[in-house]
């Protein structure tokens, strides 16, 4: 190996070890909404611990195949005007190849151990605390999440709420095709497979929205698919709960009749408004739609003029979105996208 080549070896051999340190501890990827490195909650504590245990493993064989590597190339290069001679071979030697499935195997059981026991832990709640765990439903729709809580006779859709401190156990489903469940700062991903229930769970250790996002390609619409988990204290959780278990507020003001009439004629085919007579269940229940903060399957803020524009124009606000005024003979004007405005933001 010529010297010029020599240098662009070791070159490119420092580059990329220094890139794939400086990657490891880049305040950027360390935390954010969706890093799995800033954790809050004992299963994605269990996750990245198995993941900095595998990078330390991974990290030492990089390093020691790399300094052989590169001792290789100095110690015995040729040098200008040097009769090369070929060092001592081991090709052929059975103690060295046997030496190199044993420690071959033994890194991977080093590796393989701590995963496979991580793999039991997060697959279901522990036993020991399955009685007070909290039970929910989530399901993938194109392109939004309705979350269930079968034990406390809740539907809501896109704001997960629970309480700190207790573990939550999910039944993962799909409502039409492939979707993934993943809050990083909680838990990881697994998939919502139609006709087919996965389980996981998860629990939040300090208060605060932590973002989900469906992982999964499932449409056009795929990367706008997002939720918030937001944990809570348990009183806080349980006024949250007392409150959902309500039928929708009534109207109050005439432009919230209004819009309720315009609710009634049209929307009510596809969304459910508790106690309103809309039962509606293929959008999102809509029962507390004002107390949410987003809309739009977590893509925009909740607030008048993001609400106004998601009623006009659905398709631009959110490309492949399903909703279509139209196929339920819709035709509405200004006034009256104003007054729904009005009576669904007071649906809290």
């Amino acid at each position: 190996m010529n010297a010029m080549r020599m240098i662009q070896v070791a070159f490119i051999t420092v580059f990329l070890v220094g890139l794939y340190l400086v990657s490891l501890v880049w305040p950027g990827a360390m935390n954010g909404p969706m890093s799995i490195m800033e954790v809050n909650g004992p299963v994605a504590q269990e996750q990245a611990t198995v993941f900095w245990y595998t990078v330390a493993v991974s990290s030492f064989l990089l390093v020691t195949v790399g300094g052989v590597f590169l001792y290789a190339i100095f110690r015995f290069r040729a040098k200008p005007g040097q009769d090369f001679k070929v060092p001592e071979q081991t090709h052929g030697s059975a103690a060295v190849e046997i030496g190199l499935i044993v420690a071959s195997c033994v890194l991977l059981l080093v590796i393989a151990v701590p995963n496979a026991r991580a793999l039991f832990y997060v697959s279901e709640v522990p036993a020991e605390r399955k009685q007070e765990a909290i039970k929910v439903v989530a399901i993938g729709h194109q392109w939004w999440w309705e979350f269930q809580y079968p034990d406390l006779g809740i539907t809501t859709a896109n704001e997960l709420h629970i309480p700190i401190g207790k573990p939550i156990d999910i039944e993962v489903r799909s409502a039409d095709v492939l979707h993934a469940f993943w809050v990083p700062r909680l838990a990881g991903k697994i998939d919502a497979i139609p006709g087919q229930i996965n389980r996981m769970w998860m629990e939040a250790t300090d208060p605060g929205k932590y973002q989900g996002q469906c992982t999964e390609y499932c449409g056009d619409s795929h990367a706008n698919m997002r939720f918030l988990v937001m944990a809570q204290k348990a009183e806080d959780f349980d006024g949250w709960v007392r409150n959902e278990k309500k039928d929708g507020v009534k109207p109050k003001t005439i432009e919230e009749v209004n819009g309720h009439r315009v609710f009634m004629s049209g929307c009510n085919a596809c969304h459910t408004v508790k106690g309103s007579g809309a039962m509606g269940t293929k959008g999102p229940d809509l029962s507390h739609f004002g107390s949410r903060t987003t809309l739009g399957s977590g893509i925009y803020v909740s607030n008048k003029d993001n609400l106004t524009n998601w009623i006009k124009f659905p398709k631009q606000m959110k490309p492949g979105n399903l909703m279509n005024l139209e196929s339920v003979n819709m035709v509405v004007g200004d006034k009256d996208v104003k007054d729904l405005v009005a009576y669904l933001e007071s649906l809290k």
